[in-house]
């Protein structure tokens, strides 16, 4: 294998479609189990299994759905999917195919050891993913108003939540726990037809880490960071929320900490347009932040500060191309990306706001969305 500096004729793909989402954009085929597809100018040939062939034959769009077990024998040592590609690229008279820097290191060698030249592309093999099409912007924003019913239901629920003697939030006699607000969201994204998998509900010193998911008490005047992102199981298309909030009051580190943090996506938002780099609004925002003399450094073995990028594209997966970030290249009519600044510093608490924009040819147009408030003065 080396690296791809020309593309050759033809892309190949090889994965269950739910988790090599190229597939399921080339195609609309959704599936499970493992397909092989093959794309050129010349159309896309979608190798499946037989139980699935009838529902693949009506795919239309271009796809011609293939027969795995009317394909070629090539290999009497093949088996399963490598005994399809062998087959497909023979039928075909394929002799060079690009993949993904993803595709699996022992097929891309059993198709050598057969003469087929294999080329990895080390950036996206679909970049026309990136830019939006009318009926996938309206799948993200049904999966993000779904986000903000979840949203509406977790705040909520905090909100409600009375302040114990020893500075919990309760619900009666029972202690809120992270556990229990993470529940009620994915119960209510289940309802509108969403999966809620890995949510965030991390309070306190947990919010410092970004990717801590949160377990245990939740305490009053600790900032709670909420990050929701439902899946909806029709589409596939996923929805993208943060709001942070406290139950009561808040120490003032953390109020100019949280004043920061929204100034900044207030300042990523102004600079969004077709035809800027995709660094722009990143740089924004850390300028907001060294204004306000939030450093992002090493501190103590670990990073402290913006940690993060200011954002990322949105669709079929959760994080796409473009990234608000240096090297995202440039911003163009269509993309959707999210505006996700954030501040972490222990001692303190994390803050993280979170919003989903289209770009357009002048700015930039919301999706839904709902205010931002630090600190829920409760029932």
């Amino acid at each position: 294998m080396k690296k791809s500096e020309k593309r050759t004729k033809y892309r190949l793909f090889v994965g269950p479609p739910s988790d090599v989402t190229d597939i399921q954009y080339l195609t609309g085929f959704a599936a499970t189990d493992p397909v092989v597809l093959l794309v050129s100018h010349g159309g896309k040939r979608l190798v499946v299994p037989d139980l699935e062939y009838g529902r693949a034959r009506m795919i239309g769009g271009g796809v011609e759905a293939v027969l795995a077990s009317a394909l070629p024998k090539v290999s009497p040592d093949a088996r399963g999917v490598a005994a399809w590609v062998l087959g497909l690229m023979r039928r075909e008279g394929v002799k060079a195919v690009t993949v993904s820097r993803w595709f699996p290191a022992s097929l891309a060698r059993r198709l050598e050891a057969a003469g087929i030249r294999v080329a990895v592309e080390e950036n996206t093999l679909t970049p026309e993913r990136a830019v939006k099409r009318p009926e996938e912007m309206e799948h993200l924003r049904s999966a993000q108003r779904v986000a903000i019913r979840c949203m509406k239901q977790a705040i909520g629920k905090i909100a409600a939540a009375e302040i114990g003697a020893d500075g919990t939030l309760r619900q009666g006699r029972r202690r809120l726990c992270s556990e229990d607000v993470r529940e009620e969201i994915e119960r209510v994204a289940l309802a509108a037809g969403c999966l809620c998998a890995e949510t965030i509900v991390a309070g306190g010193a947990q919010a410092v880490n970004p990717h801590e998911r949160g377990h245990g008490p939740l305490r009053a005047g600790e900032a709670i960071v909420l990050d929701i992102f439902p899946r909806d199981r029709r589409t596939g298309y996923w929805g993208d929320l943060t709001r942070t909030v406290a139950r009561g009051r808040v120490a003032e580190p953390l109020r100019r900490m949280y004043a920061a943090v929204a100034k900044a996506q207030r300042a990523a938002l102004a600079v969004l347009r077709a035809g800027v780099s995709a660094e722009t609004p990143d740089r924004a925002a850390r300028r907001v932040f060294e204004e306000w003399g939030y450093r992002t450094e090493r501190s103590a073995g670990k990073m402290e500060g913006f940690i993060h990028g200011t954002g990322h594209g949105l669709g079929l997966d959760i994080h796409e191309s473009p990234a608000l970030r240096p090297g995202g290249g440039r911003l163009r009519a269509g993309h959707v990306v999210t505006v996700e600044p954030g501040l972490y510093y222990p001692g303190i608490g994390g803050i993280r706001i979170e919003d989903v924009v289209a770009i357009t040819k002048d700015g930039h147009d919301p999706f839904p969305t709902l205010p931002r408030t630090l600190e829920l003065d409760g029932p």
